[in-house]
């Protein structure tokens, strides 16, 4: 061997926390001792992590340290410690190459500069590689036997149930009972948003802090473990573009184990819940409408409750009548607010009457102001900034709640995901009003006030070529609310505008 090994990085991995961590330790031992034994100096690099996994904490550190050449080899157990992937490994073998570093296992030293080494290290990856399909394989086919004799595999217990991890079963909790109270519930005709309302209303608590939403109890109803059930591989995980996905899979991927665990609910409870949902949820596709001009902004001017809307038969885009339940303080009366729909045409020319009087009105009122001989107003920009960026703090914890609401189930990955969405589209916002509040020169009210004012004449002019979403952002940003009221004949509104100031 022409080169002298002196300095070495000790590396042991093992795939999975559950795996037994006295052969990690035996592993370790045995690559110390070979250290010992020829007089090297090392250190030790040990982590948990797949062989398919490039990212690896330690394995980076220590290939951080031998592009600055502080060793001469790596010590391991086996090539595939490193990686079992036949690209990664090529990536790894290059930066050893590269900074003339050996690999050490105690039956051989690899000096991938020579051809005979390289051509061997790839034969053996191709093994590896094998290896890995072959262990791959026999632990899908482990979990899906373990499942079929009803052990719960699940990474999450469901409210309702604990795990005794002697039998490897669900037994039902403290939480059952409100388990038990949901699903009656709804079967004795509450809707997803009454049951959720009435529990927030009632402080019901549940031994993992549920927060009660229509999205989050009606993922319970769905759940088929409370008919004593146990369904597997719902979803499947991968990596795209170095960023990991989740999706769902197909029936046929999934495993469904029946009778593994007492039921909350009986079988036949379970499915009247899925048939009373599906005939509730099976509103047409012509009644489902995306982002419109108007959203979020419209409040009943009855019970304060947001507006949706609608397409009718006739094609035409209607405000949808109002029919928020309000409960009596025992929750066992309500009555339904009783504010009407109307078509959007119809709204939207009261809506740009009274918004184009407004403008007026603020044009006359910037004229009044740009006459007087008033002394200048001092810049309030940094009132503003410290107002947006108070928003935004909020925004971003209201972020980091939902992603805990998806990781702790309450949420699906699809609503998580519109929801932040939304969220970091409001984020993107206010931290552009920042930017343009911060490139301003220093101005009067007068000033800030006329820069308002042209952006509001530019929509009332531009709105009808706008895209729907554009249009609801400009509007958001002058518009606090437009408080609406429709009986038979009449049709109020009232637009609350925002501080302009």
């Amino acid at each position: 061997m022409e080169k002298q090994i002196t300095n070495v990085a000790v590396y042991v991995r093992k795939s999975r926390e559950d795996e037994d961590e006295q052969a990690l330790n035996r592993q370790q031992s045995v690559l110390i001792d070979h250290c010992e034994k020829n007089s090297w100096n090392w250190e030790l690099f040990k982590e948990v992590g797949s062989s398919q996994d490039l990212d690896r904490p330690e394995l980076q550190n220590m290939l951080e340290k031998v592009k600055l050449f502080h060793y001469d080899a790596i010590v391991v157990a086996d090539q595939d410690r490193l990686s079992r992937n036949v690209v990664h490994f090529g990536q790894i073998k290059m930066i050893l190459m590269n900074a003339g570093c050996f690999v050490v296992t105690p039956s051989k030293v690899f000096d991938y500069s020579k051809d005979s080494d390289d051509m061997f290290s790839d034969f053996m990856s191709v093994i590896a590689k094998s290896e890995y399909q072959q262990i791959k394989k026999r632990l899908v086919r482990g979990t899906k036997q373990s499942a079929r004799e009803g052990n719960y595999l699940g990474k999450k217990v469901p409210i309702g149930y604990s795990y005794n991890r002697e039998t490897k079963r669900l037994e039902k909790s403290e939480d059952a009972e409100i388990m038990r109270r949901l699903f009656e519930l709804y079967m004795n005709g509450m809707s997803t948003k009454d049951i959720a309302f009435k529990f927030e209303h009632e402080g019901v608590m549940t031994s993992v802090g549920m927060k009660w939403t229509p999205a989050g109890v009606s993922r319970l109803l769905n759940n088929v473990v409370y008919a004593g059930h146990s369904l597997y591989g719902k979803t499947k995980q991968y990596k795209k573009d170095g960023k990991r996905v989740t999706e769902k899979t197909s029936e046929e991927e999934q495993i469904l184990v029946k009778n593994t665990h007492e039921g909350i609910v009986s079988l036949e409870e379970w499915e009247l819940v899925q048939t009373i949902k599906e005939k509730r949820n099976s509103r047409p596709p012509s009644l489902r409408l995306g982002k419109h001009k108007f959203s979020g902004l419209i409040r009943c001017s009855k019970c304060g409750a947001i507006h949706s809307f609608q397409t009718s038969r006739y094609k035409r885009k209607r405000i949808s009548s109002c029919q928020t339940r309000h409960y009596n303080e025992d929750m066992t009366e309500y009555f339904v607010c009783d504010n009407k729909g109307a078509n959007i045409s119809e709204f939207e020319k009261l809506f740009y009457a009274h918004f184009s009087e407004y403008v007026d009105q603020l044009e006359k009122y910037v004229e009044t102001i740009k006459g007087a001989d008033l002394p200048e107003q001092t810049d309030n920009r940094a009132e503003q900034i410290d107002s947006k960026r108070k928003q935004i703090q909020k925004l971003e914890q209201q972020v980091k709640k939902t992603q805990q609401g998806f990781l702790m189930e309450i949420f699906s990955e699809s609503e998580a995901q519109d929801q932040i969405k939304q969220l970091k589209g409001q984020i993107a916002m206010l931290e552009g009003q920042i930017g343009e509040l911060e490139q301003q020169e220093d101005s009067s009210e007068v000033d800030a006030l006329e820069q308002t004012l042209n952006k509001m004449k530019a929509f009332l002019e531009g709105s009808d070529d706008m895209d729907e979403r554009e249009a609801n952002e400009i509007l958001r940003e002058f518009v606090d609310a437009i408080v609406y009221t429709k009986t038979d004949n009449d049709m109020n509104i009232k637009i609350i505008m925002k501080d302009l100031q």
